[in-house]
């Protein structure tokens, strides 16, 4: 099979209108920084319309420069403002308004393995992840270094 491959923001502007007509999108991610619950270039995502946002959720957002980033929530103020992390990144966030959030993952597809997210189980080990971030850096050195292979 014949791999295309698109600008970003040719592709994310796609997956955008789409996502606001109410359509699911699935798209192969890139990059690292949800690293070590989604790995770039191997692992899918589906994505879907957003309902409410709730702190944990992964999201497809688009930035106010114009970048779209899959990241976590971690925190929604009472005015709207969004905050987002990726689970790979040991500093730095993004900010956004909720009306910026285009699509939630409900699905992450790893090996032609279906995962929810949203599971209980998933979510108790990110409550983990987050409480690890001091040390984050040196996990995931070796989570980068051993473990990518294995899994």
């Amino acid at each position: 099979m014949k791999k295309l491959v698109l600008p970003n923001e040719i592709l994310m502007g796609e997956v955008e209108r789409l996502l606001s007509q109410g359509t699911a999108v699935t798209i192969l991610t890139k990059g690292s920084s949800m690293l070590p619950f989604i790995v770039g270039e191997r692992d899918s995502v589906e994505l879907k319309p957003y309902g409410k946002p709730q702190v944990g959720d992964i999201a497809l957002a688009h930035l106010d420069n114009g970048a779209y980033v899959l990241h976590r929530i971690i925190a929604i103020s009472d005015t709207g403002v969004v905050t987002l992390m990726g689970d790979g990144n040991i500093r730095g966030t993004e900010h956004c308004y909720t009306g910026r959030l285009c699509g939630k993952a409900v699905t992450v597809i790893r090996r032609g393995r279906r995962c929810n997210p949203d599971s209980n189980l998933w979510m108790f080990v990110w409550h983990i992840w987050r409480r690890l971030l001091p040390v984050r850096r040196y996990i995931l050195a070796i989570y980068r270094r051993f473990l990518i292979k294995l899994i």
